[in-house]
């Protein structure tokens, strides 16, 4: 089954930022330090930060989802990360080296991939392209935090409009957007505060942006197919909480 996500600005993930990072913007600290890490290009669209590799994916920067109350700090659950990156990288000593020069910080190295802090604390896990044809560094998944993996993997499976399963476990599963341009969604077990946004006790670190339609006349959130989507997405157990922004059955938030 082809996913519903439209054919341009598919997705856009948003990375929670402090105001300041060693004295300067914490926004663009950030965007600096991905864009040294992906080589993605980017660039400032009404005063927010992005990074872009194709039209279907983009990474934004923003202070929505960051608490200086609880910042993330791995792998301690009172201080959770919520979503992460699994970057796909060809050489993982050389793509190690790239992110420490960048700015992260070694958290655990594992026999098959690293994790790694941002500049803002945000872990990032490194992998071998297990295909090895990868040239530059490659956002693989978006893995979810949440209590029962499978349970989460079936909403985003009816809300995005896909069926294949790249992996199946109690603990971890992988859903397949079979699409280049976009990274897979995974879903693995962990026991943690789950967010409750706004509330800056309970933050979201990252939250993404989905995108059914493209009109540039309207909102997107008030286009036919934004407004089929969010009745999906109740229909399936997500909560409305304010405007265009839903939290997902184990609380993360995301928007149209």
């Amino acid at each position: 089954m082809v996913h519903l996500l439209a054919d341009d600005a598919g997705m856009t993930v948003y990375i929670g930022c402090p105001d300041l990072l060693g004295g300067e913007d914490g926004r663009m600290v950030l965007a600096d330090f991905y864009h040294e890490v992906l080589g993605w290009h980017r660039y400032d669209a009404y005063g927010t930060f992005f990074l872009s590799r194709s039209p279907k994916f983009r990474i934004g920067f923003d202070d929505d989802g960051w608490s200086d109350q609880r910042p993330p700090r791995w792998p301690d659950p009172e201080h959770p990360q919520q979503i992460h990156f699994d970057i796909a990288v060809q050489d993982l000593d050389a793509a190690g080296t790239r992110v420490t020069a960048a700015g992260a910080a070694l958290l655990q190295d594992n026999a098959d991939h690293r994790v790694y802090a941002d500049p803002a604390g945000h872990p990032l896990c490194l992998y071998p392209d297990p295909s090895g044809a990868a040239t530059e560094p490659t956002v693989a998944r978006l893995v979810y935090d949440c209590f029962s993996p499978r349970s989460l993997a079936r909403f985003y499976e009816r809300f995005v409009g896909v069926q294949e399963r790249l992996a199946d476990s109690p603990e971890r599963v992988v859903i397949d957007l079979d699409e280049d341009g976009l990274p897979n969604l995974a879903f693995q077990h962990a026991q943690f505060p789950a967010p409750r946004w706004p509330d800056p006790a309970y933050p979201a670190q990252l939250h993404i942006d989905y995108r059914f339609t493209i009109d540039h006349e309207i909102p997107h959130f008030q286009t036919p197919a934004a407004k089929a989507a969010m009745a999906r997405a109740e229909e399936l157990g997500a909560i409305h909480l304010q405007n265009a922004v839903y939290a997902d059955p184990a609380g993360h938030p995301f928007c149209f």
